[in-house]
């Protein structure tokens, strides 16, 4: 083995950012990892070569080829290693309340956790701007290799090869269009052609969430927009938005928009000029 590692050890202020890079690296590996247990995250990322990874209890078995990447998870028994004359890898360390959210989300899978990438240039491109931190050791580099983990995470999510990705684009596209009409999660699976599971899929892939909740979101950025913007009153804007319970909505919008909707216009809007004359 050869290659260059550098950890970090970050501050108390630091954490309360959501998320830490613990510690990166790029190496030439000849050997496999032998079978171990994370307490964090980690990536590896495959620059050349070919191997394998084993995860779970099970365990699970996955080949990988250069510019595959894959997610470690903490807890989850693994050992992953190069085929024939070795590989090269860049490895990084990470965690934090993001960290996990991005697991709740979708961004980062533990029953799938290696990501074939279609363009693995954002990938790779944020994986080299956290060593160079790292290398630099400047004020500022655990914020900065913090920085480049998110980068890393929504590069992945975003340039993955998955043959479900177009498909999963045109539902929430498709949602979103409708998301305003009063029809229950059934009615919409109804309307584009779907099954009830099928729309729950593509839209926790796409989406990170379920379709309920994404189509409670968009309403409640439409009738934020609205209140913001429109002279409409409350009554009519639950209208517009799917809702005919003006109680109801402006319950559900307190709850999630943390004031009710009286309160979210009197901060938003902002004093229209008289008109000329």
């Amino acid at each position: 083995m050869d290659g260059w590692a550098h950890y970090l050890t970050p501050t108390a202020a630091q954490r309360r950012l959501g998320m830490v890079c613990l510690g990166a690296g790029h190496k030439r590996e000849d050997d496999p990892c032998p079978p171990r247990v994370l307490t964090s995250y980690a990536a590896v990322f495959v620059v050349e070569g070919r191997g394998w990874l084993e995860w779970g209890h099970g365990p699970r078995r996955a080949e990988l080829s250069a510019s595959s990447l894959f997610w470690l998870f903490p807890g989850v028994p693994h050992t992953y290693g190069p085929h024939g004359a070795g590989w090269q890898e860049i490895w990084l360390l990470f965690e934090g309340p993001a960290a996990a959210a991005y697991e709740e989300l979708g961004y980062l899978s533990r029953s799938e956790p290696v990501v074939r990438l279609a363009d693995p240039f954002p990938a790779r491109a944020a994986l080299d701007r956290l060593l160079d931190r790292c290398r630099q050791e400047r004020p500022g580099t655990e914020v900065e290799a913090a920085h480049a983990v998110h980068s890393l995470i929504l590069g992945v999510r975003n340039s993955r090869s998955s043959q479900d990705s177009d498909g999963d684009t045109a539902v929430l596209a498709a949602l979103r269009e409708g998301a305003c009409r009063p029809l229950s999660v059934h009615e919409h699976a109804h309307r584009l052609g779907l099954s009830l599971a099928s729309l729950r899929r593509a839209v926790r892939r796409g989406g990170g969430c379920s379709p309920k909740e994404y189509v409670l979101r968009i309403r409640l950025n439409r009738a934020k927009e609205l209140l913001a913007e429109s002279d409409l009153t409350i009554a009519e804007i639950a209208r517009r938005v799917g809702h005919d319970d003006a109680a109801y909505f402006t319950r559900m919008f307190s709850r999630r928009a943390g004031m009710p909707p009286g309160a979210f216009r009197r901060q938003q809007r902002r004093p229209r000029q008289p008109s000329a004359r």
